[in-house]
């Protein structure tokens, strides 16, 4: 049978997501526990989600929290790094310790008959960091060459320059590494005060999934964490307010520059908003796939892009909806005004047809259930469900809710939230052969620089 190469195949039908039940308990000191019982490969993934993230991060030491992170995996209890690396590896197990903005992640997957003592290597970090004077001296050199090394790259100096523009001055507007001033200026002992505040069982949630039933688990983390003292909850972050800035092109001058990075972004919503399912299907059509308006415009039509891309940063307190391209330097203001048209005209009554929506809906849901294969995944979701404080019934909803959009969910979705005026456009390119290109997009131009 002849098969055309250049038509696309017809999407099957999405497969149903039933997701596992969970079984909950919380213990005396405010440590949730939930788990998922999936049994047939002796494997167990746990994490620990730490009601305390970058976002937390004081407002003259930015890094903070990543840098606590990355000094707790160093050494704890008796261990020095490579006694712990060793004990790790002799068991087989995976430790892993992530900060977010809202929550931080301290991960862990092994065989099930070694989950006791990889509990233990885990409650050795969490609760008996050494925080060693040496290591800090190696972390901190570490961090400050990442940082040395991510300020001489344009799209890292784009994306910084974004969340500081969309973001302002709230707690979601530094990136997670800090800057060089702050980590040079931290001392052991703020590490230690910080660590000794923010990593508690108040509202944390310890989360599993695997070849282990709920009793047994709740008897492992009773007897590793369950004397883990709480200190005080962590305090709310407040939502993020629009910046003076948000209708500014925000350029970065970057000499002899042969590309030019292009970031479009404006504040978002929270992760728990009533249009997710919308606002997600909305992303898809513009830019959250390879067949998106966006990239379709800058990389098939207009030649100046490989590719565009755009996404929805929805967190606990606020969001971030943003657009990032690399163009050719003499395009960066085609992209700019292109990707402004293109959030703009998704608003308007018709702007999106039947056929569109339903190739967005089929790239969104065909493939979901692959999200949900393995223990490590099913810990993930599990750790989502704690982080956004979201049913649980979230991703079983997931594919209904998208299939079962319209048209004219999808443009009032996108015209409620939506707010191309108001976006902040970032430019990171050799302004002295360009400027007068983003002078003539009509918005004030603000030559900044972006600190590291």
């Amino acid at each position: 049978m002849a098969t055309d190469r250049f038509a696309l195949p017809e999407p099957g039908s999405p497969a149903t997501v039933t997701f596992p039940p969970v079984s909950r308990s919380l213990m005396p000191n405010g440590l949730g526990v939930w788990s998922i019982v999936q049994a047939p490969v002796p494997v167990v993934s746990c994490a620990l989600v730490v009601n305390r993230g970058t976002a937390g991060d004081p407002q003259d030491r930015p890094g903070l929290a990543s840098f606590v992170a990355s000094l707790a995996i160093e050494s704890a209890g008796d261990r020095d790094s490579i006694a712990l690396a060793d004990a790790l590896a002799r068991i087989g197990a995976h430790l892993d310790v992530q900060p977010s903005t809202d929550v931080t992640v301290i991960s862990v997957q092994t065989l099930t008959r070694h989950l006791p003592a990889a509990l233990d290597l885990m409650a050795d970090i969490v609760r008996r960091p050494q925080f060693a004077a040496g290591d800090f001296a190696r972390v901190r050199e570490l961090r400050l060459s990442r940082l040395r090394q991510a300020s001489r790259v344009a799209s890292t100096i784009a994306d910084r320059a974004l969340i500081a523009g969309v973001y302002g001055d709230h707690p979601y507007g530094h990136g997670a590494l800090g800057t060089s001033r702050a980590v040079a200026a931290i001392t052991i002992d703020q590490v230690r005060d910080w660590w000794a505040q923010a990593w508690s069982p108040a509202g944390a949630t310890f989360v599993a999934a695997g070849d282990i039933d709920a009793k047994t688990l709740e008897r492992e983390v009773a007897r590793t964490f369950g004397d883990w003292r709480a200190t005080s909850a962590a305090a709310e972050t407040p939502p993020p307010r629009a910046d003076a800035a948000a209708r500014r092109l925000l350029a970065v001058h970057r000499p002899g520059s042969a590309q030019a990075e292009v970031r479009v972004g404006q504040l978002g919503p929270r992760r728990d908003t009533p249009d997710y399912h919308a606002l997600v299907t909305v992303n898809a059509l513009l830019g959250g796939q390879f067949t998106s308006r966006i990239n379709r415009n800058l990389r098939e039509q207009r030649a100046i892009t490989y590719g565009a891309r755009s996404a929805f940063d929805m967190r606990r307190a606020g969001g971030l909806f943003s657009c990032d391209t690399s163009v050719q330097s003499d395009s960066a203001a085609i992209a700019a005004s292109e990707i402004l048209r293109e959030l703009g005209e998704v608003r308007i009554p018709g702007a999106v047809s039947a056929d569109e929506l339903a190739r967005a809906q089929a790239g969104l849901t065909r493939g979901y259930v692959r999200h949900f294969e393995t223990v490590g995944q099913l810990t993930r979701a599990l750790v989502d469900l704690a982080t956004y404080r979201l049913p649980d019934d979230t991703f079983d909803r997931f594919v209904p809710r998208i299939s079962a959009l319209t048209t004219d969910d999808i443009v009032s979705a996108a015209a409620a939230t939506m707010r191309p005026d108001d976006c902040t456009v970032v430019v990171v390119a050799d302004l002295d052969r360009h400027r007068d290109a983003l002078d003539a997009l009509g918005r004030d131009v603000a030559v900044t620089s972006v600190e590291f």
